[in-house]
């Protein structure tokens, strides 16, 4: 049962919520946050609650008794069992009762731990019909609408209400829980109270021991944030993730965005084990005129080509295309494409270019694709290959790998960004990056996932060539754990 001073508290409470709710909204009649009465009827509710779940654990008090009496009889014939085998077991009465009760014994023992017994089950029972008793998300919604209301009305602070002080009425055994706090928190995000909203997550995470329940609180302050696009200091609250956590849709889909906003405005380090060469490995015309090549990533493999389109093969590439197609909306994870593009017929020329560049066949590769980004056109987080099965797939496989020829300079922004490997790469003309979608073994590589960062300043051009896997069988090994290969460096 409760204390004189937490009844009194919760009716002094009461009272300040209807005061309140006076000067702003009225709530329905049945409303447990609006009257004391209600209040004293949901404290009863409790008290049968409390009541009902002793009498549960009582009945399993019982069966665990009952249980541990067993394994010590069990444990002092095991015992002496293991203290001499030959013996124990050349008695054949032992012998007998052993095998007795692994067969009998230990089978009723398991169907006794998980039978429920007749007294637990009423508990169940009762505590199931006195569901329709207890608080709705109404009630609760309400309730926090009170405090707030107390707040604004007694110019009050969290601080103050979490250690139990209405007022100058100080009672601090009434303070609030670290889940109070929080359904508070998170009251005030719904309403838009960006401040109180970040002062009850803290005292919530002040009051909080358990890793799970911090990291809690820590999502809800990150989505607060992110909100107003603080996303570093969103970030931060992600970045300690309890292993045994697993993200949510909502998270992964936070910090890929956020990657995907550092990656746009860094200036990104290359690695030093990675650097420029002349290909002259992947067909035998590279021999004799050699690619300007740039190593960008090992796994998944990526590669820069410099000066591989000539002007004026990109003039007749323009003068081919027709941009009075709409804005698309296609990409498998992206909102909406802010760009045009088009379809136009395959170069001979570029397709055994593009051959020299990966070592590729082009047979049923598709056809080149034109696109144009202009002022804050992107193309959100996304991946090249198909993340689910289509027709074009059962027929020529999966786009085992990505070219991409950038046609002019962009003066600001554009560029094409790899945010879990941390690349950036940026347009300039005449150059193509080359990557692999798939894993040697033609598993999908996640690693791959790219967005186009939106254009600041001036058009972006880029041709686009997917290479489809099933014409590559004679052309590119299949390992079953094995990332493809590079070109040999001579």
């Amino acid at each position: 049962m409760y204390s004189f001073k937490n009844l009194t508290f919760i009716g002094v409470l009461s009272v300040c919520i209807i005061c309140c709710h006076g000067f702003t909204k009225s709530i329905p009649k049945k409303s447990y946050a609006a009257s004391s009465i209600d209040l004293m009827n949901l404290l009863e509710v409790e008290d049968e609650l409390v009541d009902n779940l002793k009498g549960y654990v009582e009945t399993l008090k019982i069966k665990l008794n009952l249980m541990e009496r067993s394994l010590i009889d069990m444990s002092i014939e095991h015992n002496e069992m293991k203290s001499d085998y030959e013996s124990y077991l050349g008695n054949p009465l032992n012998s007998f009762r052993l095998i007795h009760r692994l067969h009998k014994s230990w089978r009723k023992w398991y169907h006794y731990a998980f039978r429920t017994e007749n007294n637990a089950l009423v508990r169940i029972e009762n505590a199931r019909l006195m569901r329709k008793m207890l608080p709705t998300s109404l009630d609760l919604e309400n309730a926090c609408r009170g405090i707030d209301d107390l707040m604004s009305f007694y110019d009050l602070k969290p601080e103050e209400l979490a250690a139990g002080n209405l007022a100058g009425y100080s009672q601090p055994d009434t303070g609030l829980t670290a889940y109070d706090c929080l359904a508070l928190g998170e009251f005030s995000v719904q309403n838009r109270k960006d401040d109180l909203a970040e002062a009850w997550f803290n005292l919530s995470l002040t009051r909080f021991e358990n890793i799970i329940d911090k990291y809690r609180v820590h999502k809800s302050w990150a989505l607060l944030l992110m909100k107003t696009n603080q996303l570093t200091a969103a970030f931060h609250h992600l970045e300690n993730k309890p292993e045994e956590i697993f993200p949510s849709h909502e998270v992964i889909h936070f910090e890929e965005e956020l990657a995907t906003v550092q990656n746009c405005t860094a200036v990104v380090q290359k690695p030093s084990r990675l650097h420029c060469r002349y290909n002259s490995s992947t067909t035998p015309f590279t021999r004799i005129a050699p690619l300007k090549m740039e190593e960008l990533s090992s796994d998944p493999y990526m590669v820069v080509y410099h000066d591989v389109i000539y002007d004026s093969e990109i003039d007749l590439m323009l003068n081919a295309s027709n941009f009075s197609l709409s804005l698309t909306n296609s990409g498998q994870k992206s909102e909406v494409r802010a760009s045009k593009d088009s379809y136009i017929v395959d170069s001979k020329t570029l397709n055994d270019r593009v051959t020299d560049m990966t070592g590729l066949s082009m047979e049923m590769s598709d056809p080149f694709s034109m696109i144009n980004y202009g002022i804050g056109g992107h193309y959100m987080l996304h991946y090249d290959y198909h993340e689910y099965s289509n027709m074009t797939r059962e027929k020529y496989g999966d786009r085992i790998a990505t070219v991409l020829f950038y046609l002019g300079e962009v003066h600001s922004g554009g560029a094409t960004i790899f945010p879990r490997i941390n690349i950036t790469v940026t347009p300039k003309k005449g150059s193509a990056v080359f990557w692999y979608n798939l894993h040697n073994s033609g598993a999908m590589h996640s690693e791959t996932l790219h967005s186009a960062c939106p254009v600041i300043s001036g058009s972006k051009y880029v041709l686009t060539k997917w290479i489809n896997e099933l014409p590559q069988m004679f052309s590119t090994p299949c390992m079953k754990d094995s990332n493809l290969h590079p070109p040999k460096k001579q």
